[in-house]
């Protein structure tokens, strides 16, 4: 009897999407705790970062990329967990042309979505960050010419 009145008070001050987040939260305990999720362009590569305050029960992580003209993710990799808390993946083909030959054109279907999937027992927890600005032709050229010498 206590449950509906609680409901119908948290639904009149703070709104229905409260209510739902409160309820989907009722009895599910998070597998790890995202502390940073960022992607940033490195060169010619993208470096894709993850942090987590805690790991209990993770088993391992899924990153997942699509394009905006992509209606799927594309696995990018898989990560087991380890402990070591900070994470980090080099995308050197997200501005890759479907056959691979070299660097596509900016239509190349920017701007890009990274999702993180924590993986453990329980349900998944996925989380979404978006490529911050697109690299000049310079930008990348003068990344391709830097990797033929290292």
């Amino acid at each position: 009897m206590l449950l509906p009145y609680l409901i119908r008070r948290l639904c009149c001050r703070s709104g229905l999407v409260a209510v739902l987040v409160v309820l989907g939260g009722m009895g599910t305990a998070l597998a790890a705790t995202l502390t940073l999720f960022t992607a940033a362009h490195n060169g010619t590569v993208v470096r894709v970062e993850w942090e987590v305050d805690t790991e209990t029960d993770v088993t391992g992580f899924e990153l997942a990329r699509k394009a905006a003209t992509e209606s799927t993710y594309t696995v990018m990799t898989n990560v087991t967990a380890n402990g070591q808390r900070r994470y980090q993946y080099l995308d050197a083909n997200v501005y890759r042309t479907a056959g691979g030959t070299g660097t596509a054109a900016p239509s190349a279907g920017g701007p890009f979505t990274y999702r993180l999937t924590v993986l453990g027992p329980g349900p998944d927890q996925s989380y979404l960050t978006v490529l911050a600005g697109t690299p000049s032709a310079v930008q990348r050229s003068w990344g391709t010419i830097k990797s033929m010498f290292r």
